[in-house]
C-alpha cells in the first residue's frame, strides 16, 4: 500500500466515524439539576459520568480528561438508546465498545466472568479494586480508591450520588463501570476499566457499598486496558461535543479526591 493509499484510507475512516456519530441516537434519562464546572487541570481528579466513575492520575492534561469523559458518556448514552442497560447487558456492552472504537479508542475484546467471593454477603467496592489491581499501576489504583472513598463520603441526596446510582442500577439489576486513567511513556491516554453487571434478590441502595447476599446474587465482571488514539479522536472531537450538547453538563460531575 502506497502512502497515498494510506492517506485516502485514513480520510475515509474519519469520514465514516463522523457519519457514525451523526447517526447516533442518545438516551435522555431525566435529571433535575446541573453540576458545577469540572476540574480539568493537570492533577489527580475524578468524576461521575452517568453510570461510570472515572479517576485520573496527575499525568493527564485538561483536554485529555475532557476527551475521556465525553467519549465514555457518548458510548453510554448511545448504548442506553439501543439496549436496556440492565435487562440486555451483553448487547449493551457490545454497542458501548463499538461506539468507543468508532471515536478512536483501541478496545481489545473482553469477556465477563462470574465474581466469586467468600462469606454470606459482600460489597462491590472491594471487588472493584481487586479486579483493577491485575492491570493497573499503583498510582491508578490509588486514584480509583480515592474516587470510591469520595463517593462513599457523600450524603445519599448529593447530586453525584443520585447521578451515579440512578444510572448504575435499578432496584435489583445493575450495570456500571469503574475506570482509572493515566498516560503511557509516549503520552498516550490509557484507561484501565472494570465493568460489572448483576442481578440480585434484594433492593439495592448504594451499589458499591451495598451488602449483597452471595447466595442470591449473580455478579459478572470484566476488565480491560483501552488506549485512545488522539489523532483519530481529534478529527471527531467537535462532532462528539455537538452530539452530546448539554448532556455533558447533565451527566458528568466532579468527585473531590
Amino acid at each position: 500500500m502506497t502512502s497515498s493509499d494510506i492517506e485516502v484510507a485514513a480520510k475515509q475512516k474519519a469520514a465514516d466515524a463522523l457519519q457514525f456519530i451523526d447517526s447516533l441516537e442518545l438516551d435522555q434519562p431525566e435529571m433535575r439539576y446541573v453540576p458545577p464546572g469540572l476540574a480539568l487541570q493537570e492533577e489527580e481528579s475524578a468524576a461521575v459520568v452517568a453510570g461510570s466513575i472515572i479517576a485520573f492520575t496527575d499525568g493527564l492534561n485538561g483536554q485529555q480528561k475532557s476527551d475521556v469523559l465525553n467519549a465514555t458518556l457518548l458510548a453510554q448514552l448511545a448504548a442506553n438508546k439501543k439496549f436496556d442497560r440492565d435487562e440486555n447487558t451483553k448487547k449493551w456492552y457490545e454497542y458501548y465498545r463499538s461506539v468507543l472504537e468508532q471515536v478512536g479508542w483501541v478496545v481489545p475484546s473482553f469477556s465477563f466472568a462470574k465474581l466469586t467471593v467468600a462469606g454470606s454477603r459482600f460489597t462491590v467496592d472491594r471487588a472493584v479494586i481487586a479486579l483493577l489491581q491485575a492491570i493497573a499501576s499503583p498510582g491508578e489504583i490509588s486514584v480509583a480508591k480515592a474516587a470510591i472513598e469520595s463517593l462513599k463520603s457523600l450524603q445519599d441526596k448529593d447530586r453525584r450520588v443520585v447521578l451515579f446510582e440512578s444510572n448504575a442500577h435499578s432496584d435489583k439489576l445493575g450495570n456500571f463501570q469503574i475506570a482509572a486513567c493515566g498516560v503511557s511513556s509516549g503520552d498516550t491516554v490509557v484507561m484501565k476499566i472494570g465493568m460489572f453487571y448483576f442481578t440480585t434478590t434484594e433492593r439495592v441502595t448504594r451499589v458499591l457499598f451495598f451488602s449483597f447476599p452471595r447466595s442470591s446474587t449473580t455478579m459478572q465482571q470484566a476488565r480491560q486496558t483501552m488506549t485512545l488514539n488522539e489523532d483519530v479522536y481529534a478529527q471527531v472531537r467537535d462532532a462528539v461535543i455537538k452530539k452530546l450538547g448539554d448532556k455533558a453538563s447533565q451527566f458528568i460531575d466532579d468527585l473531590e479526591i
